[in-house]
C-alpha cells in the first residue's frame, strides 16, 4: 500500500510533506522543532505551514511550477511578519545565491524576520549566510526518535524516514545511512521483521561497526571492505553481511579467509567470526592443532571474553555453529546437510555465576573438532554471540554496537590462528 506521504513525485518533496504534515498536526511537536532546529522561541498555533509556496502565492502549485517560481520546498510563518524557510536536498548542492533568493522572495510578501533551515543529506561544504542553518537528516532522525514517545506524529515521520531511505537506497537516489541512524533493533517487541527494513538496520549497523577503530588495530579488520555484493534473503527471514580482512582485500574470492559476519534473523541479532570452508591448508592446521587438547585450549581463550560480553549484555548467548551444506546451482540458498548450534560452556568450564544452567556436555566441541579435521564436505566453522531480541534488551540500542565489536574482539585467537601470514 502506498504510504500516506508519499504525495509528490520527487523524494526531497516526499520528505518535506512528511516533516511538514506531522509537524502542521501537533503543534507542540511544531514549536519544539523549531527551538530544536533554529533555537527560535514561537507558539506553534500562531503558525501557517506551507509546501512548496510562500504567503501570497496561488494555493496548490505544481511540482513544476513551484520549481520555476525559485520557492522554498517549506514555510512556516506567523502574522507578525516572522518566518522559517525550509529548503530540503539529497543529492543537489545548496548554493548561497539560492537561499538569498529565498529571502529575498519572503521579504517582498511582508515578511521581515526571517530564518532558513536546509535540511540535507550530505555535509555542506560551503559557507553561507548567516541566516542559514544546516541540519542533516540524520540529527532530523535522532531529533524524532527522542519525540517519538510523547508524540505519535513524531514517531510517524521518524518511521517514514527509514522506508524513505530502504526505497531510495535501493533505487540508487540515495546512500545508505544518508537520512537515519542506526538507534537499535526493534524487531520482537511489537514490531514484526520486515526484509527491508532488517537489509537497512544491517547496513546501518555494519557501518558503525566498521569505523571502531579497535577492530582495525587488532583484528586486521578492513574499514573499506565491500561487503557482500548483494543483500539477499526476501523471501526467507534473515539477512547477513560481513566485514573483511586488510589480508583478503586482493582476494578473488572472500570465501578463503575468515570475516566478521553479523546476520538479522527474525528472532535474534547474531555476531560471529565465521571461518569459512574455503580457508588455506596452513590456517586450519593452525586452527586445529596438533591435537584436540589444542583446539580445546584455543576455544577456551574465546569463551572466557565472550562469557563476559554476555554478562554485560543479558540474556545474549554465546554460540559455536558448524554447517555442513550443498548447494543446487551458483544462485541457489545452500541446503543444510547438518546444523550444529551449541553453547561453548558445554566445553569449557567457567565460574559458577558465568556458568548458568548450561550442563557440561564436551562431546559437542569434541564432534566439532573430528569433524572439521576429517573435513569431506563444504563445511562452515563460527564463534560468537547471540542476541534475542525478546530477552536482550541491549538490542533495542545502540549499546549492542560495542557489544558485536567486543563479540568480535572476543574472538581475535580464532583470527590469529585461522590467517595466514
Amino acid at each position: 500500500m502506498r504510504n500516506i506521504f508519499d504525495q509528490y513525485s520527487q523524494p526531497e518533496n516526499r520528505l518535506t510533506h512528511a516533516l511538514l504534515s506531522c509537524l502542521d498536526r501537533d503543534r507542540a511537536l511544531l514549536q519544539r522543532f523549531i527551538s530544536w532546529s533554529v533555537e527560535e522561541k514561537v507558539k506553534g498555533n500562531d503558525l501557517t505551514v506551507l509546501e512548496q509556496s510562500l504567503p501570497g502565492e496561488p494555493p496548490d502549485l505544481s511540482e513544476d511550477e513551484s520549481e520555476r517560481r525559485g520557492l522554498p520546498d517549506g514555510c512556516i510563518y506567523d502574522i507578525n511578519g516572522w518566518a522559517l524557510l525550509i529548503e530540503t536536498k539529497y543529492q543537489a548542492i545548496v548554493t548561497a545565491e539560492q537561499l538569498r533568493r529565498h529571502g529575498r522572495a519572503a521579504a517582498r510578501r511582508g515578511i521581515g524576520d526571517s530564518r532558513i533551515l536546509v535540511l540535507t543529506a550530505k555535509p555542506v561544504r560551503q559557507r553561507l549566510p548567516e541566516s542559514v542553518v544546516v541540519r542533516r537528516w540524520t540529527e532530523v532522525y535522532e531529533w524524532l526518535q527522542g519525540e517519538s514517545k510523547r508524540s505519535l506524529w513524531a514517531r510517524a515521520c521518524r518511521e517514514y524516514l527509514e522506508v524513505a531511505e530502504a526505497r531510495e537506497a535501493a533505487n540508487g537516489y540515495l546512500d545508505k545511512g544518508a537520512l537515519t541512524v542506526f538507534s537499535g533493533i526493534p524487531f520482537g517487541k511489537g514490531e514484526p521483521y520486515t526484509y527491508g527494513q532488517a537489509k537497512r538496520l544491517l547496513g546501518l549497523l555494519r557501518d558503525e561497526l566498521k569505523a571502531d577503530r579497535r577492530l582495525e588495530k587488532r583484528l586486521g579488520a578492513d574499514p573499506e571492505s565491500p561487503g557482500r555484493g548483494a543483500i539477499t534473503g526476501r523471501a526467507a527471514n534473515a539477512v547477513w553481511d560481513f566485514i573483511g580482512l586488510k589480508q583478503a582485500r586482493n582476494a578473488k574470492q572472500f570465501t578463503r579467509y575468515p570475516h566478521l559476519t553479523l546476520g538479522i534473523q527474525a528472532e535474534r541479532l547474531e555476531a560471529y567470526i565465521t571461518v569459512p570452508n574455503g580457508i588455506r591448508a596452513p590456517a586450519r592446521s593452525r586452527l586445529l592443532g596438533q591435537t584436540y587438547e589444542d583446539f580445546e585450549t584455543l576455544i577456551r581463550k574465546v569463551t572466557e571474553p565472550l562469557v563476559r560480553v554476555v554478562h554485560a549484555t543479558p540474556i545474549s548467548m554465546p554460540k559455536i555453529v558448524v554447517v555442513q551444506r550443498h548447494y543446487l546451482s551458483q544462485r541457489s540458498q545452500g541446503i543444510h546437510d547438518c546444523l550444529l548450534r551449541f553453547d561453548p560452556r558445554t566445553a569449557i568450564a567457567v565460574d559458577e555465576e558465568a556458568q548458568g544452567p548450561v550442563k557440561v556436555q564436551p562431546q559437542w566441541l569434541q564432534a566439532t573438532y573430528e569433524a572439521l579435521r576429517s573435513r569431506k564436505s563444504n563445511l562452515q566453522f563460527q564463534v560468537g554471540v547471540d542476541f534475542p531480541y525478546t530477552s536482550c534488551s541491549a538490542v533495542e540500542t545502540r549499546t549492542i554496537i560495542k557489544a558485536c565489536a567486543d563479540v568480535w574482539l572476543a574472538c581475535a585467537p580464532i583470527i590469529a590462528a585461522a590467517t595466514t601470514e
